[in-house]
């Protein structure tokens, strides 16, 4: 369980996080305080492992700054701020959301968001450093694997996919560096990953997934045509959708649609796009994570024809989302981290030069 601390000056908006908090089966609500001072005070006696404050705390003791707090606690927290504030700086044991209106909160949308914020909690304690997500890839290095897989249903086998599509959330940055890595260079079509990620995060992880892997990563840019063997991520705080173009294959389109479950951007943003651009001509891969963000989409892919994977519980960091994918009725098939590479290889017309 993380055990959390929550701050602001509203009754309302603590009372909340306290019900929010409470729903959640891996966080745990430790007490509250209403001001910068009793925080302070409470962090040095509880010790918590995350904390949730309201920045106009912090605008309270103008002597001490967001940065101050940051390298003075040294604890993973969340900061809510007003929409509309900009002033959202990059620190990595930070997270800023926008401020909800608890007050419109149902008992349903309590449940969701209790989710959701667990998510949060784990991604900026999960986030701090790279030397948190140690590549722990068993493939070798061209990500061959040992063990057959099973053989593919005939009407699936020779069909001449467009796109792989990846949705992955708490412990992906490991796990996206094992899947591309096992993957290895001239995969045959484009592959995009909507990770849910922070600002702080996107470019330094594209950054050092280039470093790990030597295959080409880039963050996704709008209006572009994806190339075979290249990998494209969401940016941060934006969808990433698919759309026809004039050569009749499919272009990017970054997409600022309103959060979708309180997620942007949103793997089932992703998926359903595809379903309406790509329909089944398509693959979807459901890795790591807390929630369900992807189970909806699988399915109605799945419908389509298109070929969905879950990763397996054994070697998912967080059995949330490929959970809820196979609950949905959404995978064709669940595989190890480790095996999903070969399958990705099996389901095109083309073989890896050393197996040639």
């Amino acid at each position: 369980m993380i055990r959390i601390i929550t701050a602001d000056s509203s009754a309302l908006v603590r009372s909340t996080l306290k019900d929010i908090i409470t729903k959640s089966k891996k966080l745990e609500w430790l007490t509250e305080a209403t001001s910068f001072e009793e925080l302070k005070e409470i962090i040095e006696t509880k010790h918590p492992d995350a904390v949730i404050l309201n920045k106009n705390l912090l605008a309270q003791h103008r002597s001490f700054s967001i940065n101050e707090y940051s390298s003075k606690t040294n604890i993973p927290s969340i900061i809510y701020v007003d929409e509309n504030d900009k002033d959202r700086p990059n620190i990595k044991n930070i997270k800023f959301l926008d401020m909800p209106n608890f007050l419109s909160f149902s008992a349903k949308k309590v449940d969701a968001y209790a989710d959701f914020l667990t998510q949060q909690i784990m991604d900026v304690k999960c986030s701090i450093l790279f030397e948190n997500h140690p590549v722990t890839a068993n493939c070798s290095e061209d990500g061959t694997i040992e063990l057959p897989l099973k053989n593919i249903k005939s009407k699936i086998a020779g069909k001449k996919f467009e796109a792989v599509l990846v949705g992955v959330s708490t412990g992906g940055p490991a796990t996206l560096a094992t899947l591309i890595k096992g993957i290895g260079k001239n995969y045959p079509i484009p592959i995009l990953i909507t990770q849910h990620i922070d600002s702080f995060f996107d470019k330094n992880l594209i950054t050092w997934l280039n470093q790990e892997t030597q295959v080409p990563v880039h963050l996704a840019e709008n209006n572009i045509q994806p190339i075979a063997g290249h990998v494209y991520f969401a940016p941060s705080d934006v969808h990433l959708t698919v759309a026809r173009n004039v050569f009749g294959t499919f272009n990017l389109v970054l997409n600022h649609d309103a959060p979708l479950n309180f997620l942007r951007p949103s793997v089932d943003k992703m998926l359903e796009s595809a379903a309406n651009v790509l329909g089944g001509n398509c693959i979807a891969v459901i890795l790591t994570g807390m929630g369900a963000d992807g189970a909806l989409g699988c399915r109605h892919l799945k419908e389509l024809g298109a070929y969905t994977i879950a990763q397996d519980k054994n070697s998912s960091v967080i059995y949330g989302m490929p959970k809820a994918a196979y609950e949905a009725g959404g995978t064709c098939e669940i595989l190890p981290l480790d095996k999903i590479p070969e399958r990705l290889w099996s389901l095109t017309d083309k073989k890896r030069e050393d197996e040639k």
